[in-house]
């Protein structure tokens, strides 16, 4: 287990050369990158929920359209922002000594995230091959969920929603999130890993298959209320220029040698 400069906690996924951060990354994490670098959304519109329904609307990762502190999932960003993130992380940390020359942050490849969430071999060439081939969970096989298990799409998302009468939640579930939760709020996994499953669908550095501009989410989100989607093998497939406030990202470590 490692921490890096901004507080980042990271462990070691058996199968990779990385180190994987132990959440998403946080609010304040992507903070710090904006500051320094002036980094800006201005004039960019992301995917948003209100009483009207999803809607493109000019909100950003500083406020999705719900409240957020500093400690939950960054939020309403695109492919690209991610990266710059890594990239700034990498030249900073290097300059102070934090890390190697040779060491560098990215986004796991599809294949890590596997690893991370231990799956194992699965057949197919592309993300898109390999999504959904079985339905397992963070918690095992069981649906629904036991409590405690993650940020889904229960009865307490109503909130916010049109209609709430018509929007679908998992029957019976209830986290303590309308939307987003603080990183850490649920149980890791064995390797130390939280939120595998809910809070916000995580990119990764693959391309879904031929195209690409059309990247890969895994994990679900608080959004998500059906099986399918919060299984640990399915992929979601996005594209590299949006913006959605179901979806973020996690860094790891690339060790290099």
């Amino acid at each position: 287990r490692w921490t890096n400069s901004l507080g980042m906690r990271f462990a070691a996924v058996p199968g990779t050369r990385a180190l994987f951060s132990v959440w998403e990354t946080r609010v304040r994490d992507f903070g710090a990158f904006a500051e320094r670098t002036g980094f800006s959304t201005e004039g960019m519109t992301m995917m948003t929920l209100s009483r009207a329904g999803w809607q493109l609307t000019a909100h950003s990762w500083r406020d999705p359209g719900f409240p957020q502190g500093p400690d939950h999932p960054v939020v309403g960003i695109r492919f690209d922002h991610a990266e710059a993130f890594c990239e700034w992380l990498t030249r900073t940390e290097r300059a102070a000594g934090h890390i190697e020359p040779w060491q560098r942050y990215r986004l796991p490849t599809d294949l890590e995230w596997s690893a991370a969430a231990g799956l194992g071999a699965e057949p197919g060439r592309t993300p898109k091959e390999r999504s959904g081939k079985r339905r397992v969970f963070a918690w095992g096989t069981a649906w629904p969920p036991p409590p405690g298990a993650g940020n889904f799409r229960g009865e307490e998302s109503r909130i916010g929603a049109e209609p709430p009468d018509k929007w679908r939640v998992i029957p019976g579930w209830r986290d303590p999130f309308p939307r987003t939760a603080p990183v850490g709020s649920f149980s890791p996994n064995a390797l130390g890993l939280h939120d595998l499953s809910g809070n916000a669908w995580e990119m990764c550095s693959d391309a879904f298959a031929a195209d690409p501009n059309d990247r890969v989410l895994r994990g679900g989100s608080w959004r998500n209320d059906a099986p399918e989607d919060l299984s640990l093998t399915r992929r979601e497939d996005t594209q590299s220029d949006s913006m959605d406030c179901i979806v973020g990202f996690r860094c790891v470590l690339d060790l290099g040698r």
